[in-house]
């Protein structure tokens, strides 16, 4: 698809989306135009030149504001009935709806008891009810919690990718742009200053030196704990039924909360499906490098329980914020380095063939580059807590 919004003064965009993405982030600094460019596509902008070949028919765009917008005359079932009125045939059913948007408790609330989470997840539905070809969230999930909004998104994934349902999200939050997004946006002084794929784009703005703590997508799958037994106690086994799983990455077994993992379903099994891909984000600020590579291949004495062996790639230094000297920390671009995983450590039949390297990050001080020598092409150990 190809759209064109040219609004003087504001914003003059082009952009190209490959027909597989589902969802598209849009981030940028703020007043960069991404609202701008929303507005416009949903045709609220009269002096916008909008230009839109979506490469399908689409008859219904349904944007949400990062402010709600409920009428508040009528309760969340109002707000609910209101939008089927006038509902596609496209729509689907608005019970599948309020459970994928966590608001079906509120049904009979009236609007101005609803917290700004509530609101704009009943926002969200509202839209949804509609039956939109098209979907525009300008930061309508920013006031959610982190759980419930990452349910959402999986809901909204699932979404698009059984009814074609096409979702473009205005995100300042990178980690659910890099989880969810299949192609990513960066808008800046209301032109497009680079688009392509969410983790192409993502390296891209990570490695700048702009940003902190960037956060990268592992993805991997998960193991099934039976398969472990003759290697975890029974204390173990029951943990990862309850809030762990063990999740194969690169060959090596990593141990996550069930609430950091993003899978096809919406909920896990006490036996997870063998072979089910998931994938996670692990912020840089909580990767720490060990040098100390054949440590990795016993057991460890350190509560840091997660250990993947790596190749550093990148080496870049953080700019500081008012721009004198140096910030004193840096970014590591690490790559999974199959040759130095831990194969003990996953069932034997996990890895019959080598997998492809995944990117991580670590944020470490400058100090700790020198005393640890790290230099381009080393092979270290990035550690990091259970998720």
């Amino acid at each position: 698809m190809k759209l064109s919004v040219d609004l003087p003064g504001r914003i003059s965009a082009k952009i190209s989306v490959g027909p597989s993405a589902h969802i598209v982030g849009i981030t940028g600094p703020s007043g960069a135009g991404k609202s701008s460019f929303f507005r416009a596509l949903a045709g609220v902008e009269r002096n916008a030149d909008v230009e839109m070949q979506w490469g399908r028919t689409v008859k219904k765009i349904g944007m949400v504001f990062q402010q709600p917008m409920l009428f508040p005359h009528v309760n969340v079932q109002g707000n609910i009935a209101l939008a089927q009125r006038h509902a596609s045939d496209k729509a689907i059913s608005v019970e599948r709806i309020l459970t994928g948007c966590c608001c079906t408790h509120l049904l009979d609330k009236d609007v101005y008891t609803l917290s700004g989470g509530e609101a704009q997840r009943v926002a969200i539905a509202r839209a949804l009810a509609n039956g939109p070809d098209v979907l525009l969230l300008d930061e309508s999930l920013s006031a959610i919690d982190l759980v419930t909004r990452r349910r959402i998104y999986q809901f909204l994934k699932s979404l698009c990718i059984e009814t074609g349902l096409k979702c473009f999200i205005v995100s300042h939050d990178l980690e659910d742009l890099a989880l969810f997004c299949d192609e990513l946006i960066y808008i800046s002084d209301g032109q497009v200053a680079m688009q392509g794929g969410a983790s192409d784009v993502l390296n891209t703005i990570f490695t700048s030196g702009t940003i902190e703590s960037p956060s990268a997508v592992l993805e991997g799958t998960l193991i099934d704990h039976r398969e472990v037994m003759s290697t975890e106690s029974l204390t173990n086994q029951r943990m990862q039924t309850d809030s762990v799983m063990f999740v194969d990455v690169a060959n090596t077994r990593l141990y996550v909360s069930k609430t950091a993992l993003q899978v096809d379903s919406h909920t896990f099994t006490k036996q997870p499906p063998r072979q089910q891909t998931v994938r996670f984000a692990v912020k840089a600020c909580d990767v720490s490098i060990d040098t100390n590579t054949s440590e990795s291949r016993q057991k460890t004495t350190s509560s840091i329980l997660n250990a993947l062996p790596c190749k550093i790639v990148a080496i870049n230094e953080f700019e500081c914020v008012n721009n004198e000297g140096r910030s004193g920390k840096v970014l590591l671009t690490l790559e999974t380095d199959c040759n130095g995983t831990i194969k003990t450590n996953v069932p034997s039949n996990s890895f019959a063939t080598e997998p492809n390297p995944q990117t991580l990050y670590a944020s470490v001080s400058a100090i700790s580059v020198h005393k640890l020598s790290l230099c381009i092409g080393l092979s270290v150990i990035a550690r990091f807590k259970l998720l």
